[in-house]
């Protein structure tokens, strides 16, 4: 019902309808579709509320993306909320983002863990291929950043720790997450769950990437340059994301330069020049530790940062008080990782 009352609660003013309304609506599948294209017309481009496609009805549109829109939709068949993240008509013929979406659907049916969202159905053999996805909620780790504006610290470890694991296991298996970044995670409950593998890259040696893919403020200097992709470019992806959730603020600055492609790469992305600022947080004091750990995940040398995603939450969990599996399990087995077994993730 998490799916209803975030919704019942941007619409219940402006509808004049209760959330007990709502949930009858809810419950009642053509109602419910009826119900939001007359609360959310104004929202759709090519797809109207209460379009169906295949076994699922379109209920609204949750964002837009590069080449792709996401919805929510009622599934018929399961009988339960979903999200539908589809192709564009103008971008469904392009090579590249068919591609971009097969990977990301190949990443997903790999990638079991209670820290990614988890994949239903990919369909491409349609004229608009499309991916369906768990409905993991309504308020992203950017929402609650918005409101919050920061997190102490402690919290902000915590999130990063539950991240890690997902990002860790992801790794073992060969991916590289590329775009870790506050909207690319849902919270569930309080607990954060990964998204948007769009931009997915296989690790596969020293293979170089084709682009540059993923967010300019969130790239690690490899990513820019174009250099071969490992684990430590997601250890980056963290610290940065680390240093956001305690600060307030992205630790590098957004060029003007940036959409400029004749400008130096130094310019348009200054990652590659400047160092991190120091890290202050306006809720309580960061310890030196802290400060020491984020300074290495974002050393701009993919060397000279934690080998991987697991060293650096280890690193992370014996600085801080905050823990998220049992310690007597890693003194029982010398090359013990809670991080590829799910099961061993606390709340």
């Amino acid at each position: 019902m998490i799916f209803v009352e975030a919704r019942a609660k941007r619409v219940e003013e402006r509808a004049n309808i209760s959330f007990t309304e709502y949930r009858t609506l809810f419950l009642c599948p053509v109602a419910f579709c009826i119900f939001i294209f007359v609360n959310n017309a104004h929202s759709f481009d090519s797809v109207p509320p209460g379009t169906r496609i295949n076994d699922f009805t379109v209920a609204y549109r949750i964002a837009r993306g590069m080449c792709a829109d996401v919805f929510a939709v009622w599934h018929h068949v399961l009988r339960t909320p979903l999200v539908c993240k589809r192709l564009r008509p103008e971008d469904a013929s392009d090579r590249k983002w068919r591609r971009m979406l097969r990977d990301e659907g190949t990443a997903l049916a790999r990638l079991q863990h209670p820290g990614i969202v988890r994949l239903i159905e990919f369909n491409n053999r349609d004229r608009l291929p499309y991916l369906l996805l768990e409905h993991v909620g309504e308020q992203t780790l950017r929402d609650a950043l918005n409101e919050e504006q920061s997190f102490a610290p402690d919290a902000a470890v915590r999130i990063v720790q539950h991240v890690g694991a997902a990002v860790h296991f992801a790794n073992e298996r060969g991916f590289i997450h590329r775009d870790l970044k506050p909207s690319n995670i849902m919270l569930r409950g309080g607990r954060p769950v990964l998204l948007d593998f769009g931009v997915v890259w296989r690790w596969k040696g020293a293979r170089r990437p084709p682009d540059r893919s993923g967010t300019p403020q969130y790239l690690a200097p490899e990513q820019i340059t174009r250099e071969p992709l490992t684990p430590q470019t997601d250890v980056y992806g963290l610290g940065i994301l680390l240093f956001e959730l305690i600060a307030g603020a992205r630790p590098f600055r957004t060029s003007e330069e940036r959409h400029n492609r004749d400008a130096p790469l130094d310019l348009r992305y200054p990652q590659l020049i400047e160092d991190a600022p120091e890290l202050k947080s306006s809720r309580q004091r960061v310890s030196r530790k802290l400060q020491e750990i984020i300074r290495r995940c974002l050393a701009r040398e993919p060397e000279r940062r934690f080998a991987s995603v697991a060293e650096f939450i280890a690193v992370l969990d014996s600085s801080t008080h905050v823990k998220i599996y049992p310690r007597n399990a890693l003194r029982a087995q010398k090359n013990f990782s809670p991080f590829a077994d799910p099961n061993l993730i606390k709340e």
